[in-house]
Parts: C-alpha cells; structure tokens; sequence
C-alpha cells in the first residue's frame, strides 16, 4: 500500500504534459433546438428530450452550428430505434433507414452515428428528421456532440464505464464458476453450472445495456436483439439453479418453467424476424413471466422455510432484498430523469445477490468435498490393512476377481507368504513384539516385492503378492533379499523372524479356474513352511 501510494505521488507531482489520445473537448450542441411535428412547433428546445409521439410521426430538429475548432470535426448522434436523416442547409449528408432482408425483418436497434461534417459547416444550420415505428422512442431525442472522433468515442465509454465494469466483473465470475464446475466432479447436481451460465447471461445483458456494443459488432440483429433474447435465458438459468440448490422438492414446477421460458424465447425470435411484433413489444410479456417466476419461486421456497425449515431457502429470500432494493433505487432514478443510471443500479443489486448466493454455494460444495472425501478415506480404508499399509483380504480379493475379468493371457506370479512362529512371539514376548515383527516382514516384501506389482497382507501371519514379468532367477534372488533383511531383526530383538514362501505362475492352459491355482500356491506355501520348521529342528537337534 505505501508503494502504492508513492506511486500516485509521484504521478501527480512530477512535471508532465499531458500525452493523452483523448483530450475531451467537445462541443455541446444540446441547446437552442427547434423541433417540428405535425403542425406543432416547439422553440429552444434542450436534448435529451421524450415527445412521447404515436408511432411512425415524423419530427425534425435543427439549429444553428456554432463555429467548429478545425474541418475535421465530426457529429455524433444516436437514434434510439429510429430512421434518421441529417441535413446541412437543406442538403443531405447522411441517413440511416431500416431495411428488410425479403420476407424476414431485422430488429429496432437503437446505434450510434459518427457523422463526418463537410468543410464550411460552421454556422450552417444543421437538422435532424427522425422516425419510429415504436411508440416507446418515438419521439425521442438524445444528446448531440460534436468535436474529434476519438473524444466523441471516449464520452461513450466513460458514460458507461460502470456497466461495462460490472459486465466484466460478471464474466470473470461466471467463467470461474463454469471451470470450478469441471473440477467439483463429486456434487451430485448442476448448480455451478446453472450459476455459472447465469453470471454469463447477465454479463452479456449488461454488457448490450451499456451501449458500446457496436464497438466490436455492426450486425443490426445482434446490435438490436442480443439484450430482449437473453433475458429468457437467465430466467432459464436462475430457475435451474434453484431446481438444484433450493427447491428439489419442486423439480417439475422448475423445469416446466424454464421450457416455458425457452418456448418465450423462440416465440419472441420468430415473432420479430417474421414482422409480426417487434422484440420491445413481446418483451411486455417476458417481463410479466419473470415476474411471476420472481413471485412463485418466493412463494415456494417461503413455504420450504416455513414448513420444512429450509435454511437455504431462507438465505435465498433474505438475500433476494439486496437487488429489490436497488431495482427501486434504479426505478427512482428513472423517473428523476437520471437515464443514465439505467442497468447500473440493478447490476449493483444484482452483483451483490450472486456474490451472496455464490458465497452459500461454495460452502454447500465444501461440505460436498468433505463428504466425499470422507466416503473415499472409508472406502479406501475398507481395503487397507491399519498396521501394514498394504491391501487387506477385501482388496485381494477385488484384486483377484479383476484378474479373473479382465486377464488377457499375460502370465502372472502369485507369491503366497506366511511369518514363521509368530504365535510364539506372541506368546512369549507380547502382542507389541508380534505387531513389530509382522511391520519388519510387510517392509522386506514391499521393499523388494512391490516394485514389480502388489502386495497384501491377508490376515494375521498371512502374506499374498502378485507379481509380474519376473524370470525365475530374478525372483528367486529377490527373495532371498527379503529374507536376508527379515533375519536381520535377530539383531535387534531376542527372537528369529523368518517367512515361509510358495509360488506359482499362471497358465490359462493349465488351470482351469483361479480357485484353483490359489489352493496349489497355498499348498506349496505350507510345504516351505513344513521345510523350514525341519531345519529349523534340525540345527537345533
């Protein structure tokens, strides 16, 4: 932060010009207009300004421009749905009519113009005929500037610097939210996903409210559309999420009205391009459905608080006051006259609300993970022997059986190992002693054995390991290792350790079931042992 800081001092009091692409000096042409409609004519006339007009009336504005800093300067006017004609004493210099492409109409688009003024037009008298099929613009009109083409761009961008912020903001959040969902394999619904898509959605909507569109597209339909089509698809979204997250219980209902959503959608897309009712007026139904969704979705989820005592249904509708809140606050702003707070406030709200229902979404796939990370320590310790570390019976088993599914001819090793007078340890110098002794055996096969495929301990004294691409030699050698390192514990503890070991290798052509090459490696295993416990009572004889 003190870094920081110096930062910004430094900035700030060292000499510079100022080098800046944008330099801000436009000239305001929003006083002193007369506009004319019907028979009616109105005198110094300031923009922004609502006629509130029927549709399709045409209107003209115009006024005198004052002088102009250089030949290069340009007009920049924007038509809110509307055909617009510019005229510089009577003679045309630009205009902009909707077309149709044959039978199929293109959306209203509400566009900016940056119109180049031709030499010679200061204090010529510039006028502005508009036109608009909907009732809602028309008679509208926005703010003119004129001035250099990058300030005139940057004045654009700076009013609508927070929209396009949250737009951001909500991109970011969605993108993580729909990565988070590919990792979170263990939740057992969609809810990241459904969250996710809604951050998106909602980006994409802010970011068409916010007027800069045309920057990266010029496509009418896009330009015009991508704002009323979306809206649905967050419905959508929304409903889905609280399918998964909050009312379970409610899964029809939820689906039902996302199809209802969808089908609104398709209906809104057919209704414009075929010319039957344009985007701005099919959204009056839109709007009535997200209401009732709003209101039916409270109802159900006040009811699972209250009947059921659904905590997250709870926190869904305590937290669903932080956007009504600014919704009012937006709507307030609106009827003071503040248009250009239009989308901000709610994207506020709405910024607000996900963070909060993200917040509780995270601890829900918390808990998830713990859970399943508890069931997989169960499971895994189902299969694992507590004092040795290596796979108990269950695991050789389900080894085996896997082996019995899956083999495909390739020969294997199965080593069948038992520790030698562990009960007598036992006996004579404790169940410690015995616990150490079986722990020095399972290190010694590890040790030399695992390398080369799996080791179990079966219970007790009993040993398995099942080993792969291993000559004879190889093994005998690894064997007599293992050994070594067992009777090397004679040197520390007063008693011998040692283990008997039989093996046998696997030939489809000679056994007819694993059954029964276990019980021949068993029985070769207690054939060392017999060998053994012989020598060992011959030495002592």
């Amino acid at each position: 932060m003190t870094f920081l800081v110096g930062i910004i001092y430094l900035a700030l009091t060292l000499p510079s010009e100022d080098y800046g692409l944008v330099k801000r000096n436009l000239i305001d042409l929003n006083e002193g207009w007369r506009v004319e409609y019907e028979d009616i004519t109105l005198q110094d006339v300031s923009f922004p300004r609502e006629l509130h007009l029927k549709e399709n009336t045409r209107y003209t504005a115009a006024r005198t421009l004052p002088t102009l800093p250089s030949d290069s300067a340009m007009l920049r006017v924007r038509s809110s749905m509307q055909d617009i004609i510019v005229y510089i004493d009577g003679v045309e210099i630009f205009r902009d009519l909707k077309g149709n492409s044959g039978w199929l109409t293109a959306p209203d688009a509400s566009l900016w113009h940056f119109l180049s003024l031709p030499e010679g037009s200061s204090g010529k008298e510039i006028t502005l005929e508009m036109v608009s099929p909907t009732r809602a613009f028309s008679g509208t009109l926005n703010e003119v500037y004129a001035g250099e083409g990058i300030d005139l761009l940057s004045q654009v961008i700076r009013a609508n610097a927070m929209k396009i912020i949250l737009s951001i903001l909500f991109l970011i959040l969605g993108i993580f939210m729909l990565i988070l969902s590919s990792f979170v394999n263990n939740l057992e619904d969609n809810r990241l996903i459904y969250l996710g898509g809604f951050a998106v959605l909602f980006s994409v909507w802010l970011f068409g409210e916010s007027k800069v569109l045309q920057l990266f597209t010029g496509n009418r339909f896009i330009i015009g559309g991508i704002s009323y089509m979306v809206i649905p698809l967050i419905a959508i979204s929304y409903v889905l999420f609280l399918k998964e997250s909050v009312l379970q219980k409610y899964k029809s209902v939820m689906v039902g009205l996302a199809i209802l959503f969808f089908v609104n959608l398709v209906g809104n897309v057919l209704l414009q391009v075929f010319g039957i009712l344009n985007f701005i007026s099919s959204m009056a139904l839109t709007v009535v459905l997200v209401s009732l969704m709003i209101v039916s979705s409270m109802v159900l989820m006040a009811i699972e608080w209250r009947m059921d005592g659904n905590l997250q249904a709870r926190t869904m509708i305590l937290s669903s006051f932080i956007p009504a809140v600014f919704l009012l606050a937006e709507v307030s702003t609106f009827l003071l006259g503040r248009y250009e707070m239009t989308g901000s406030l709610t994207g506020i709200g709405i910024l607000l609300f996900f963070l909060q229902i993200s917040y509780f979404t995270f601890r829900s796939v918390d808990k998830a993970i713990q859970s399943e990370r508890e069931s997989e320590f169960l499971k895994k310790m189902a299969y694992v022997d507590i004092l040795t570390g290596m796979g108990n019976r269950a695991a050789f088993e389900k080894y085996v059986d896997g082996l019995r599914k899956k083999h495909s001819g390739k020969q294997f090793r199965l080593a069948m190992m038992d520790i030698n007078n562990l009960k007598y340890i036992n006996d004579h110098f404790g169940h410690k002693e015995g616990d150490a002794a079986i722990r020095k055996c399972a290190k010694a096969m590890k040790k030399y054995l695992l390398p080369y495929g799996d080791c179990f301990r079966l219970g007790g004294d009993e040993f398995a390991a099942i080993l792969y691409d291993l000559d004879e030699e190889t093994y005998a050698h690894l064997i007599r290792c293992m050994r070594e390192e067992i009777h090397g514990v004679e040197n520390n503890h007063p008693y011998r350790v040692d283990i008997a070991v039989g093996s046998n290798v696997y030939q489809e052509d000679r056994f007819t079931d694993f059954g029964t090459f276990i019980h021949e490696t068993d029985l070769r295993m207690y054939e060392n042992k017999r060998k053994v416990k012989e020598n060992q009572l011959e030495v002592m004889g």
